[in-house]
Protein backbone atom coordinates (compact mmCIF):
# COMPACT_ATOMS: atom_id res chain seq x y z
CA UNK A 1 0.00 0.00 0.00
CA UNK A 2 1.23 3.22 -1.11
CA UNK A 3 -0.03 6.88 0.33
CA UNK A 4 -1.83 8.10 -3.22
CA UNK A 5 0.05 11.66 -2.77
CA UNK A 6 3.30 9.68 -3.22
CA UNK A 7 1.90 7.90 -6.01
CA UNK A 8 0.59 10.11 -8.42
CA UNK A 9 4.14 12.37 -7.09
CA UNK A 10 6.41 9.63 -8.68
CA UNK A 11 3.86 8.49 -11.28
CA UNK A 12 2.93 5.04 -10.40
CA UNK A 13 3.92 2.15 -12.22
CA UNK A 14 5.78 2.16 -14.77
CA UNK A 15 3.63 0.00 -17.66
CA UNK A 16 6.15 -0.11 -20.04
CA UNK A 17 7.81 -3.03 -17.63
CA UNK A 18 5.87 -5.81 -17.94
CA UNK A 19 7.21 -7.56 -15.08
CA UNK A 20 9.11 -6.10 -12.00
CA UNK A 21 7.18 -2.82 -12.09
CA UNK A 22 6.54 -2.91 -8.20
CA UNK A 23 10.00 -3.10 -7.52
CA UNK A 24 11.12 -0.32 -10.16
CA UNK A 25 8.35 1.68 -8.66
CA UNK A 26 10.02 0.66 -4.58
CA UNK A 27 13.36 2.28 -6.27
CA UNK A 28 12.13 5.52 -7.10
CA UNK A 29 10.66 5.63 -3.94
CA UNK A 30 13.95 4.82 -2.84
CA UNK A 31 15.88 7.79 -4.92
CA UNK A 32 13.37 10.44 -3.59
CA UNK A 33 14.25 9.85 -0.35
CA UNK A 34 11.56 7.53 0.62
CA UNK A 35 11.86 4.07 2.33
CA UNK A 36 9.39 1.32 1.75
CA UNK A 37 8.57 -0.72 4.23
CA UNK A 38 7.53 -4.48 4.81
CA UNK A 39 5.14 -5.19 7.84
CA UNK A 40 5.42 -9.20 8.87
CA UNK A 41 2.16 -8.00 10.32
CA UNK A 42 0.47 -8.42 7.07
CA UNK A 43 -0.65 -11.49 5.81
CA UNK A 44 -1.43 -12.32 2.27
CA UNK A 45 -2.62 -16.14 0.65
CA UNK A 46 -0.55 -16.95 -1.99
CA UNK A 47 -1.48 -19.00 -5.02
CA UNK A 48 0.88 -21.02 -6.23
CA UNK A 49 1.36 -21.89 -10.03
CA UNK A 50 -0.95 -25.40 -11.06
CA UNK A 51 2.45 -26.94 -12.84
CA UNK A 52 6.19 -26.38 -13.60
CA UNK A 53 5.69 -24.58 -17.07
CA UNK A 54 3.59 -21.87 -15.63
CA UNK A 55 6.00 -21.94 -12.86
CA UNK A 56 9.07 -21.35 -15.73
CA UNK A 57 6.93 -18.85 -17.36
CA UNK A 58 6.48 -16.88 -14.68
CA UNK A 59 10.28 -17.07 -13.65
CA UNK A 60 11.32 -16.62 -17.10
CA UNK A 61 9.59 -13.43 -17.00
CA UNK A 62 11.14 -12.15 -13.79
CA UNK A 63 14.27 -12.62 -14.89
CA UNK A 64 13.67 -11.14 -18.49
CA UNK A 65 12.30 -8.00 -17.27
CA UNK A 66 14.76 -7.86 -13.97
CA UNK A 67 17.44 -7.16 -17.04
CA UNK A 68 15.28 -4.17 -18.63
CA UNK A 69 14.43 -2.96 -15.12
CA UNK A 70 18.44 -3.23 -14.39
CA UNK A 71 19.27 -0.97 -17.96
CA UNK A 72 17.21 1.89 -15.87
CA UNK A 73 18.58 1.27 -12.28
CA UNK A 74 22.29 -0.80 -13.31
CA UNK A 75 22.55 -0.39 -9.33
CA UNK A 76 19.45 -2.60 -7.90
CA UNK A 77 21.36 -5.84 -8.86
CA UNK A 78 21.96 -8.02 -5.60
CA UNK A 79 24.21 -10.73 -5.30
CA UNK A 80 21.44 -13.38 -5.25
CA UNK A 81 19.92 -12.20 -8.61
CA UNK A 82 23.17 -12.61 -10.52
CA UNK A 83 23.41 -16.15 -9.26
CA UNK A 84 21.00 -17.88 -11.26
CA UNK A 85 22.00 -16.47 -15.00
CA UNK A 86 25.25 -16.75 -14.31
CA UNK A 87 25.12 -20.26 -13.06
CA UNK A 88 23.12 -20.98 -16.23
CA UNK A 89 26.11 -19.53 -18.18
CA UNK A 90 28.81 -21.76 -16.32
CA UNK A 91 26.98 -25.09 -17.31
CA UNK A 92 26.39 -23.94 -20.46
CA UNK A 93 29.70 -22.66 -20.97
CA UNK A 94 31.09 -26.08 -19.18
CA UNK A 95 28.95 -28.44 -21.65
CA UNK A 96 30.27 -26.04 -25.13
CA UNK A 97 33.70 -26.17 -24.38
CA UNK A 98 33.22 -30.38 -23.30
CA UNK A 99 32.28 -30.88 -26.95
CA UNK A 100 35.71 -30.29 -27.75
CA UNK A 101 37.58 -31.42 -24.71
CA UNK A 102 36.62 -33.89 -21.33
CA UNK A 103 37.89 -31.68 -18.26
CA UNK A 104 34.66 -29.16 -18.48
CA UNK A 105 31.99 -32.35 -18.61
CA UNK A 106 33.37 -33.41 -15.82
CA UNK A 107 33.49 -29.95 -13.88
CA UNK A 108 29.99 -29.88 -15.40
CA UNK A 109 28.82 -33.33 -13.83
CA UNK A 110 30.67 -32.27 -10.51
CA UNK A 111 28.90 -28.70 -10.38
CA UNK A 112 25.56 -30.15 -11.50
CA UNK A 113 25.59 -33.27 -9.08
CA UNK A 114 26.43 -30.59 -5.98
CA UNK A 115 23.69 -28.39 -7.06
CA UNK A 116 21.02 -31.77 -7.39
CA UNK A 117 22.17 -32.57 -3.60
CA UNK A 118 22.03 -29.01 -2.10
CA UNK A 119 18.65 -28.92 -3.87
CA UNK A 120 17.65 -32.45 -1.83
CA UNK A 121 19.13 -31.66 1.26
CA UNK A 122 16.61 -28.92 1.29
CA UNK A 123 13.93 -30.71 0.34
CA UNK A 124 14.54 -33.79 2.81
CA UNK A 125 14.55 -30.85 5.81
CA UNK A 126 10.98 -29.48 4.08
CA UNK A 127 10.13 -32.83 3.87
CA UNK A 128 10.57 -33.79 7.50
CA UNK A 129 9.15 -30.41 8.85
CA UNK A 130 6.02 -30.72 5.96
CA UNK A 131 5.62 -35.01 6.90
CA UNK A 132 5.16 -34.64 3.24
CA UNK A 133 7.74 -37.13 1.05
CA UNK A 134 6.16 -35.66 -1.85
CA UNK A 135 8.28 -32.70 -0.81
CA UNK A 136 11.62 -34.88 -1.48
CA UNK A 137 10.29 -34.74 -5.50
CA UNK A 138 8.38 -31.35 -5.53
CA UNK A 139 11.06 -28.77 -3.92
CA UNK A 140 13.74 -29.55 -5.95
CA UNK A 141 11.65 -29.93 -9.24
CA UNK A 142 10.06 -26.62 -8.23
CA UNK A 143 13.63 -24.55 -7.31
CA UNK A 144 15.73 -26.16 -9.87
CA UNK A 145 12.57 -24.58 -12.60
CA UNK A 146 12.95 -21.19 -10.44
CA UNK A 147 16.97 -21.11 -11.04
CA UNK A 148 17.13 -22.16 -14.38
CA UNK A 149 13.98 -20.13 -15.57
CA UNK A 150 14.96 -17.06 -14.16
CA UNK A 151 18.59 -17.58 -15.44
CA UNK A 152 17.65 -18.40 -18.87
CA UNK A 153 14.82 -15.57 -19.07
CA UNK A 154 17.81 -12.83 -17.27
CA UNK A 155 20.32 -13.82 -19.95
CA UNK A 156 17.95 -13.37 -23.08
CA UNK A 157 16.48 -10.39 -21.75
CA UNK A 158 20.81 -9.25 -22.10
CA UNK A 159 20.34 -10.31 -25.50
CA UNK A 160 16.93 -9.59 -27.02
CA UNK A 161 15.26 -6.92 -25.93
CA UNK A 162 11.68 -6.37 -25.97
CA UNK A 163 8.97 -5.44 -28.57
CA UNK A 164 6.95 -2.62 -28.61
CA UNK A 165 7.17 0.09 -26.06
Amino acid sequence: AFAKDLWEKLGGYDETLLSNEDYEFNTRIRQSGGRVWLDPAIHTVYFARKNLADLARQYWRYGYWKVQMLKRYPGTLRYRQALPPLFVLGLLTLLLVGLFWWPPIALFLVVFGLYLLVLLVLALSVAVRKQDILMLVGVPLAVATMHFAWGIGFLSGLIRPPKGK
